[in-house]
């Protein structure tokens, strides 16, 4: 076998691995760990769509591109409304009660690392029949700096106070709701129950890391521009 053949077998087994193995087990992965529901809605919209704008039969590779992108749109609208993920949990949590709650408690602290941001706890209470239930919901909210270098420690305090100011004004306006599984304890905190948020979102995230992946090379070829523009010059 010379060194041509053996490199073209090569890469095709390395292709079949990836495309056969490795995609499908990481798109089943971020399917399971999404809600299932999105999924269904996104393989309906898909095959109709696909139908009406290729008028082709769905069995084909340009369909699984075509459901890919419309399941991760669907990702990004579900990820920054508040009130479509409320209405989501609901549908599908058909036996979950609403409850009063009351006591709402915001506590604000700065997580470092790669994400760089403010993130929000939130104690609360209900009733349940003559007890009073206390739960806290962590991480329910969360404020992203997006900052390239580091941040100093008037900016972490500027973005933790941002972050409690908001979560106190939804806890003032009643902007949450609470479900409860009747048959356990288990309990969840919707909060705020804005049309659109982008701050806390998926989405938002998403979009930023797209930015700065197509912002990293222009700069880069930006500054080749300009050094190889100042080298000719000299």
């Amino acid at each position: 076998m010379s060194t041509s053949e053996f490199l073209n077998t090569t890469k095709k087994k390395s292709d079949d691995i990836a495309f056969k193995i490795i995609v499908p087990l990481l798109s089943l992965l971020f399917v399971i760990f999404n809600p299932l529901s999105l999924f269904a809605i996104s393989v309906l919209v898909a095959i109709l769509l696909y139908i009406i704008i290729f008028r082709t039969p769905i069995f084909s590779k340009l369909f699984l591109f075509f459901l890919a992108a419309t399941y991760i749109f669907i990702l990004f609208i579900y990820s920054v409304s508040p009130k479509i993920q409320y209405i989501e949990f609901k549908t599908t949590h058909p036996s979950w009660v609403e409850v009063e709650g009351n006591s709402l408690r915001v506590d604000v602290n700065w997580q470092g690392g790669k994400t760089r941001r403010s993130v929000a706890d939130i104690t609360y209470q209900y009733r349940n029949h003559n007890t009073i239930v206390k739960k806290i919901g962590n991480n329910i909210l969360k404020n992203n700096t997006y900052s390239v270098f580091w941040n100093s420690e008037k900016e972490k305090k500027e973005s933790n106070q941002k972050l409690k100011n908001l979560v106190e004004t939804y806890i003032q306006k009643k902007n949450y709701k609470i479900l409860k599984n009747p048959d356990s304890e288990e309990s969840k905190l919707f909060i705020p129950l804005n049309n659109v948020l982008l701050s806390s979102s998926f989405g938002d995230e998403f979009l930023v890391t797209v930015s700065k992946v197509m912002l990293v090379p222009f700069f880069f070829m930006l500054i080749l521009f300009f050094w190889k523009d100042k080298g000719f010059k000299k």
